[in-house]
């Protein structure tokens, strides 16, 4: 039975890749412009804008990619614990609404203590993915209850929670996330609609995602997955195989 396959690309806020080095400023709207162009025209169905702690705001490349755009979507990647889940909430939900209902959330935990601390973030490791799942939680809550409400957990304490605000789709934007560790499947899981991987030997993939399933079961949630590889094209795979 054919399975459906979402093709995800890449937005960088200047011209740069894996094979290009970096070059003029950091910052360049039309490089942002015509990549999202490119990727529309290439019929790519969504690209990623990522998070770094030295990069341009995501949500703004997100804004400006989507005027120039019609049909394509957006992975906003997203770091917990720096902007208040409520109004992290509200601010997605602006962009869900300003792009016609084509955003979803990448939550981004974070597996570096040194990139952490560059933004002032102290939390281990284990902690930040309990952050994510409360975070998680709050960003849902806030997106679908009907009237003000209350929170109270281990990071965030909230009074008469509430946003007029909703998002284009509906119950809520996708949410993607991902991590290998033991700490990101038991925080994750239970949460995400798409569950991302890196490209690894296929046996070790299908044994992860066998953990990430039994892990979302007891919620009632069976995430899909995303796999992030880097294609190498040649005419035949042992041409590939030479290039690479």
């Amino acid at each position: 039975m054919p399975v459906p396959v979402e093709l995800i690309g890449w937005i960088a806020p200047r011209v740069s890749s894996e094979l290009i080095p970096a070059s003029g400023p950091p910052f360049d709207a039309e490089v942002v412009a015509e990549t999202a162009r490119i990727h529309e025209r290439a019929g790519f169905d969504r690209v990623l804008i990522g998070y770094f702690t030295d990069a341009p705001d995501g949500f703004l490349i997100g804004a400006h990619a989507a005027s120039v755009t019609e049909r394509l979507q957006f992975l906003l990647a997203h770091r917990p614990g720096f902007v208040a889940p409520p109004l992290a909430a509200r601010k997605l939900a602006t962009l869900d609404q300003l792009s016609g209902g084509r955003l979803a959330v990448h939550i981004i935990s974070g597996g570096s203590d040194a990139d952490q601390a560059k933004d002032g973030d102290w939390t281990s490791h284990e902690a930040r993915y309990r952050r994510s799942a409360e975070y998680l939680s709050l960003l849902r809550r806030t997106w679908t209850e009907p009237t003000p409400f209350d929170h109270e957990g281990e990071f965030y304490r909230t009074r008469g929670t509430y946003s007029e605000i909703r998002c284009r789709q509906q119950p809520y934007i996708p949410i993607y996330g991902g991590g290998g560790s033991e700490a990101a499947v038991k925080a994750l899981a239970p949460h995400v609609d798409v569950y991302m991987l890196w490209g690894e030997p296929l046996k070790d993939t299908a044994v992860f995602m066998d953990r990430v399933r039994c892990e979302a079961a007891p919620q009632g949630r069976s995430p899909i997955f995303s796999l992030s590889t880097r294609p190498i094209l040649a005419d035949t795979e042992g041409k590939a195989w030479d290039r690479a």
